[in-house]
């Protein structure tokens, strides 16, 4: 065992690390603290000391992961600098960044959502997507208000549409595309960004 396994914080790190990847693919009920101390490489005593318990952990996990998005996202939202509709782009692309570079995450929602008898994706990440929710909701009724965004749609709506465009395609849509969304995956990933912003910004117009 190396002795980097002495680090209390790299352990930890590792046991995050671990418990994300299996959670991912096999939900809350489908893995044991046992397997989660064997893929970190540490002891389950340690999983105890640092989590207390495995509905702990999985908490952790979630809030590990969005932790930062709900920083970088807030952080735009409240930039009153910026033209509503730029604002709009800006918030797309933040959460497709963040589904691309944690290719995880939606696993691990849609675990939650089928372990939702579990507490779902815990309280702590609950909270901050509420949060975010509560806070796109009324940068976009302050933008139709102010008519940079047509107001003939519920505010709620328009967040949940670009998310689920977002979500689908790193759930499923590149599988849809066959092999010709295997040929160039960054490629196919920027255009289908750009087709997103595009149809989102257009149809947002007053």
């Amino acid at each position: 065992m190396s002795t980097r396994r002495y680090d209390p914080e790299a352990a930890r790190d590792d046991i995050l690390d671990a418990a994300e990847r299996l959670f991912a693919t096999k939900g809350f009920d489908g893995v044991s603290t046992a397997s989660i101390a064997k893929e970190a490489g540490v002891s389950q005593s340690q999983i105890h000391y640092h989590f207390d318990t495995k509905r702990k952990l999985w908490d952790k996990v979630f809030e590990r992961r969005f932790m930062d998005y709900f920083a970088a996202q807030s952080s735009l939202l409240d930039d009153r600098e910026v033209e509503d509709m730029t604002r709009m782009r800006n918030s797309i692309t933040s959460y497709f960044r963040f589904c691309e570079n944690n290719p995880d995450y939606l696993s691990l929602l849609g675990r939650a959502q089928l372990d939702a008898a579990q507490g779902g994706e815990g309280e702590q990440a609950k909270e901050m997507g509420e949060a975010l929710m509560r806070k796109g909701s009324e940068v976009i009724a302050a933008a139709q208000t102010a008519g940079t965004i047509r107001d003939d749609v519920r505010p709620d709506f328009v967040i949940v549409g670009f998310l689920s465009l977002v979500a689908h395609w790193f759930t499923g849509g590149r599988l849809v595309m066959g092999e010709a969304g295997h040929e160039n995956p960054e490629q196919h990933d920027r255009e289908y960004l750009g087709f997103i912003v595009k149809v989102y910004l257009r149809g947002s117009a007053p």
